[in-house]
């Protein structure tokens, strides 16, 4: 651009006149000419009145069969390989002609409405690997439908362009317009509007004018994370007078400060084909099995591959498969495996039996270090039974304690067995626990263990029938005996006779009890040799009745009541938020063993300083309270935390994580003077606190570390106002 250097004078005597021009530029910000309503949101709002009738799993019974390809390699900076040595040059060069890895599989998917699907991996093809189990990754990036509110990538939730009231918070601009016979597909882009913080996407609507579906989608999140970023795309026809997904594709792109000018692309394609729209599906056709894997699907031949791969692989493809099966070889890239299945699983194949991880190493108050192993036989011995054991010793209370198990699979499409079992070990008093309740993989809820300061001795028989019913409710029956000794001063005054009483502090305990996990729409993926639950966005509910009897030398006579469920749930534009409840009741006078322990996590006002360092932030607990603080025959507890992610503070690379937090108790106990020995309380007038967590303050490499404070208030707040405070460490994982 050119401008006159003055901006002023007298032309009034002069015939010619100079005027001196230079040159300069300016940054000009887009200035959008819109009407008065933005045609591109009429259209969008079309599409989202109709997004239930072309959503496949909200409006029909379908068929397919998939064809999926997946392959990782790295991509260079040109401007950094030319600059680069010869090393880096080579691998550049080998680069064009291999992916470091790469897998194919071909599904066979049934879906039934309301919410029954069942889908078979029926050929499986992984590079260097003769598991076929990674295989089942390339399917899991992201959803076969665009029509949800939230869509989750990568384990996380996005606001969906066409959600309701979509429009506030996005900017939709039409791009271009094409037409096809009769009807007219709209090109419409799609970003956040300025000054709105929440989790976006950015990207491309391709709106077909017959019924306002979606023809073809591309998406990305604005904002890329820490060390990855995708971006994925649908491609949608019209089959049997519905739209429905040909196509899916995925590209994931993985950053390392360590390789700069280094990325790793995770490329993904899913190709849909034989589509039957609304066939004659049997509801027997489907079991609680979400996801299986054919015994045979690592074994097809080239022609079963010819006749559902889409097209023919390219040379680099080839290559891929020749140099990378070597390679696995050579380095056994198959044990290797193991070790990212037993992160899922929690156990380890070696031969005819699997090692069980969580039984290697452990840390608590009252045992110090523990350390052990356990094993089961597993499907290379006896398809129909399983036998195992574990033995552990604790390097604080100096003890052994071992256990063992045998275990019969009755059926396994109706998920029935039966177990017999005997235990040595220690029990923390005051809880109950739920056979089938796992705390989540990385989850801080697991801190909770370094509190354990309390245990029992117990000598344990069990028998165990099992079995899944109404498909999302899984059933437990059982028969036990329990003698349990108390390891700390503790005693129940037992009533012997009119003048005798005994503080007694060993007991023998004879139940018959049932037990239930419901897990509403929980989806259950099966592998050769695994299976595994996918997380559900409903509760899950735990429910127990115990019934102590005089059977078996069975000293108390009792009823048992407790109900648990969690859940974890995403609010649109406002984060994450979960919330445990757990009510109980017992009817009959029993030892603290048998009663509720509140589940305080504070050791502030410990002697150790190393225990006070200690005092982390743990899920679903009383994060202010001490630990057996309280104890009551009748209870109710509640947990909250929300979070909002990085929607509050986001200043370029530093995004910490704001979470609120809130607990409550209510408690009683039916006979105070029946307990002696340690002090106690118990809640009748509610039990409070608040907190506030800063997550993700500072990170090394996957760790995250950040700082929670904490506030005791109530009836039960103490006298020292500052006593009331509780500052714990926040430690997570982010990868």
């Amino acid at each position: 651009m050119w401008v006159n250097e003055l901006t002023e004078f007298d032309a009034s005597n002069q015939k010619n006149i100079e005027i001196g021009l230079k040159r300069t530029s300016y940054n000009i910000a887009e200035f959008v000419v819109m009407p008065g309503i933005n045609p591109a949101e009429r259209i969008i709002n079309e599409v989202v009145k109709n997004r239930k009738k072309h959503n496949p799993e909200k409006s029909i019974d379908f068929k397919y069969d998939s064809y999926n390809k997946t392959y990782f390699t790295l991509a260079f900076n040109p401007k950094r390989i030319v600059k680069a040595d010869s090393t880096t040059q080579k691998t550049n060069d080998w680069l064009e002609t291999h992916h470091l890895f790469m897998m194919e599989s071909v599904t066979q998917r049934k879906y039934k409405l309301p919410d029954k699907s069942y889908e078979k991996v029926i050929g499986t093809k992984v590079s260097g690997l003769s598991n076929p189990s990674f295989s089942l990754i390339g399917t899991e990036l992201q959803s076969l439908s665009f029509y949800n509110p939230q869509l989750i990538v990568m384990d996380k939730f996005y606001l969906n362009p066409i959600s309701e009231n979509s429009i506030n918070k996005y900017l939709f601009l039409i791009e271009d317009t094409t037409f096809v016979g009769s009807d007219t597909t709209f090109i419409i882009s799609f970003r956040p509007r300025k000054g709105k913080n929440f989790d976006a996407l950015k990207g491309l609507l391709y709106v077909n004018t017959d019924g306002f579906a979606l023809q073809n989608v591309i998406a990305e999140p604005v904002i890329k994370e820490k060390g990855f970023s995708i971006k994925i795309q649908q491609q949608y026809k019209k089959i049997d007078g519905s739209w429905f997904p040909v196509q899916l594709n995925s590209t994931l792109i993985l950053r390392n400060k360590q390789l700069r000018g280094v990325k790793t692309l995770v490329v993904s394609r899913s190709y849909l084909k034989n589509i039957e729209i609304n066939p004659e599906i049997d509801k027997k056709e489907f079991s609680y099995i979400d996801t299986e894997m054919s015994e045979d699907a690592g074994k097809k031949e080239d022609e079963f591959w010819g006749v559902y791969r889409e097209g023919k692989l390219s040379q680099r493809e080839k290559n891929t498969y020749h140099v990378v099966d070597s390679i696995g070889k050579v380095e056994h890239l198959d044990r290797k495996m193991k070790f990212l299945e037993a992160l899922v699983t929690g156990q380890i194949k070696v031969g005819f039996v699997n090692l069980d991880l969580n039984r290697f190493i452990a840390y608590n108050d009252y045992e110090g270090t523990r350390l052990g192993g356990g094993l089961h036989t597993n499907k290379q011995i006896l398809k129909w039974a399983s036998v195992g054991g574990y033995g552990a010793y604790g390097f604080k209370d100096k003890e052994f304690k071992y256990g063992g198990d045998l275990h019969f699979n009755i059926s396994e499409r109706s998920d029935i067995g039966l177990n017999f079992s005997v235990l040595k070990d220690i029990e923390e008093p005051g809880v109950v626990n739920y056979y089938d309740y796992k705390v989540p993989m990385l989850s801080d809820a697991g801190y909770r263990t370094f509190y354990l300061s309390r245990m029992n001795r117990t000598d344990k028989m069990e028998a165990r029938f099992e079995f899944r019913t109404l498909r999302y409710l899984k059933v437990y029956t059982f028969a036990n005996q329990e003698k349990v000794e108390v390891t700390n001063d503790y005693y129940f005054k037992q009533q012997i006779d009119e003048n005798t009483i005994v503080n007694d502090q060993d007991y023998t305990f004879s139940n018959l009890g049932v037990e239930l996990r419901y897990a509403f729409k929980e989806k259950v993926i099966k592998t050769l040799g695994t299976t595994f639950a996918k997380a559900t966005t409903y509760p899950i509910i735990y429910a127990k009745i115990e019934q102590g009897t005089t059977l078996l030398d069975g000293e108390f006579e009792y009823t048992r009541y407790a109900v648990k469920a969690e859940k974890k749930f995403y609010i649109k534009n406002m984060g994450r938020s979960g919330f445990s409840v757990e009510t109980g009741l017992i009817e009959g006078n029993v030892p603290q063993h048998k009663l509720n322990s509140s589940i305080g996590t504070n050791k502030s006002f410990d002697l150790s300083w190393t225990k006070r360092l200690l005092n982390v932030s743990s899920e679903n607990v009383f994060e202010t309270m001490q630990p057996y603080e309280f104890f009551s025959s009748k209870y109710v507890h509640f947990h909250f935390r929300h979070s909002f992610g990085s929607l509050l503070f986001s200043i370029k690379k530093f995004k910490p994580e704001v979470v609120l937090t809130s607990s409550a108790g209510f408690g009683s106990l039916s006979n105070v003077k029946a307990h002696g020995g340690v002090a106690f309380k118990t809640m009748e007038k509610g039990y409070y606190e608040s907190g506030i967590l800063l997550r993700n303050l500072l990170q090394i490499n996957t760790t995250t570390a950040g700082v929670g404070f904490f506030y005791r208030y109530g009836p039960y707040s103490l006298p020292v106002q500052n006593q009331n405070f509780t500052i714990k460490a926040s430690v997570g994982f982010a990868f």
